[in-house]
């Protein structure tokens, strides 16, 4: 299945959850219940350990994947703060005093780290896809944002998410590359006829 198909089936079938698998008591209508809160609280743990992941193996092409996905939460962060602190949008009740309800940061992030990976490494699109809806969903039956805030942030974090992924959108930057070569360059003396080839040390870095 690929990335874009598994998004809009995980989104909807999120969507439908909600929709029809509603809270069965007042207490829970305000909370959410315990699954949800606990998938929402999941969602600080997850962020870190998918960057960390990748960023502690070895592999090089795993650690600049660890490095996009923190592009990804960077910039998710940063375009979330904006866009929160612009515009007005309420939450549900009871956190409907608070007006930076859009869009929704847990699902901006979390979507933006599901693209990012998916990017990088294509058989894990669904299993990370999977989790970032489960994060919406959470945050829409625990009340902290309404399903419109929730869609803006999840379509927000694809596009930031699969920018960073391609490395279009850096802020960390490529992988510090390092290589040391040896050449011989004709250093011509007068020695008679003869010339003394001299070793040349060629130190090249990028970053």
């Amino acid at each position: 299945m690929r990335p874009g198909v598994a998004l809009i089936v995980l989104v909807c079938g999120a969507i439908s959850l909600g929709f029809t698998a509603g809270p069965a008591s007042a207490e829970d209508s305000e909370v959410g219940g315990s699954f949800a809160r606990a998938v929402s609280d999941s969602a600080y743990a997850l962020w870190g350990l998918s960057a960390g992941y990748y960023l502690l193996r070895d592999d090089p092409y795993d650690v600049e994947t660890g490095r996009r996905v923190v592009d990804a939460l960077l910039l998710a962060g940063g375009v979330t703060e904006l866009l929160k602190s612009t515009v007005s949008s309420r939450r549900p009740a009871p956190h409907d005093p608070n007006t930076r309800g859009m869009p929704s940061g847990h699902a901006t992030l979390s979507f933006a780290v599901a693209a990012a990976i998916s990017e990088r490494e294509p058989d894990l699109a669904v299993p990370a896809y999977a989790w970032a809806a489960m994060i919406g969903w959470s945050r829409r039956q625990t009340r902290q944002h309404y399903w419109d805030q929730v869609l803006v942030g999840a379509a927000l974090g694809c596009v930031i998410g699969r920018n960073a992924g391609q490395a279009q959108w850096r802020i960390l930057g490529h992988e510090q590359e390092r290589s040391l070569s040896v050449s011989l360059r004709a250093t011509p003396e007068e020695r008679g006829d003869c010339c003394r080839a001299m070793p040349a040390l060629v130190f090249r870095t990028s970053f």
